[in-house]
């Protein structure tokens, strides 16, 4: 049952079947795909979520990770000790305000797939809506939607998360490069509702401590995602329509794959799944001929020059860690010791491994 309120599609997801959330999921970009198509994800790039968005591949089986379980699982946890985090108070200052009931705001799960007419193939599932009045209760929300036919006016977009130590370590302000985007993008449908909409990302890391960051959307990011999205998108309808005309033909599996090739995204990712893709979905396919050549041009000479030089700098570089772990590793065995502390810099340490974190 979908609720149409001005601008609002809301789709209820409450009682909705994981199956159901996935294919309205797939029906349009979603805020975790926004650092897809920016090139900031690690783990995807924009070429592998086409096939993905057009049905041709799964996306990748997350239910057996433990990340995304436990970041399920104590998703509510996250949302509700939020509400007493003072994002730039000392650290773990929610745990006593908790305590003592000193809540900063309502953090209220609202449970809507939400579509604004604006942007109409952007779906956003938000963790959470913050509010002034503390007293907002969930039930509040869906009485305003489902019986008042109104819309909540937050004044935040809560994103709950979760992370290991080692993640958090890696970015340099503890903090994903997707997250922005995605919270970005949840706040672009309320800007209509309220232009000094912004965002707030809570991350529940595993050594018990919470990080709070506030986001703000400016009109520069709003055209971006804008933009982005709706050329993904028109990507896509290209691909339904090759997709269409193929069966129409009888065409097979593979051959339609290599008809979607010749449009799919230019990509500038790192992420080394999309190597492994590209190998596995099409280099290795008998339709690209063994002997088969092409000429090359400048970019190409530049781009192979740049792996020569870049291949040599990992050599020289991996020479110079090893030597700098030797070193550190040499002198815990000299004064017997496990942990070398370097105050507010840092702690080099060996317990399975050795382990360098100086800041």
């Amino acid at each position: 049952m979908k609720i149409e309120i001005g601008n609002f599609i809301l789709i209820p997801t409450k009682n909705q079947s994981r199956e159901d959330w996935l294919n309205e999921r797939s029906l349009a970009v979603g805020g975790s795909d926004m650092g897809v198509l920016f090139n900031q994800n690690e783990y995807n790039s924009v070429t592998k979520l086409f096939y993905e968005k057009l049905g041709i591949i799964p996306p990748s089986d997350l239910s057996e990770n433990a990340s995304c379980h436990y970041g399920n699982a104590f998703e509510d946890v996250v949302l509700r000790d939020s509400q007493y985090l003072e994002i730039n108070g000392e650290k773990n200052n929610h745990i006593k305000n908790l305590y003592e009931g000193n809540k900063k705001a309502s953090h209220v799960h609202f449970p809507y797939m939400i579509i604004n007419k604006k942007y109409p193939h952007i779906t956003c599932n938000v963790d959470g809506l913050k509010f002034k009045d503390k007293s907002i209760t969930e039930e509040d929300l869906i009485h305003m939607v489902e019986v008042e036919g109104r819309m909540p006016i937050p004044e935040a977009i809560i994103e709950c998360k979760t992370m290991k130590t080692a993640a958090r370590d890696k970015w340099v302000d503890g903090m994903a490069p997707t997250y922005p985007w995605q919270v970005k993008t949840y706040c672009l449908p309320f800007l209509e509702l309220n232009p000094k909409i912004y965002g707030e990302i809570y991350i529940l890391c595993y050594d018990l401590s919470m990080l709070g960051y506030r986001i703000d959307i400016n009109k520069k990011d709003e055209k971006k995602i804008s933009i982005a999205s709706n050329k993904f998108h028109k990507l896509i309808e290209k691909g339904e329509k090759i997709i269409d005309k193929a069966k129409i033909e009888n065409k097979d599996d593979e051959e339609i794959i290599h008809l979607l090739s010749k449009i799919h995204p230019e990509t500038t990712s790192s992420s080394p799944s999309l190597g492994s893709f590209l190998s596995d979905t099409f280099l290795r396919k008998e339709y690209i001929r063994e002997n088969e050549t092409i000429t090359g041009n400048d970019m190409d000479v530049d781009k192979g020059l740049r792996s020569r030089d870049i291949n040599k700098q990992i050599k020289d570089l991996n020479t110079e860690k090893t030597e700098i772990s030797n070193y550190f590793k040499n002198k815990l065995v000299k004064t017997s010791t496990k942990i070398i502390d370097c105050n507010a810099r840092g702690k080099i340490s060996y317990l399975k491994r050795l382990n360098i974190n100086i800041k």
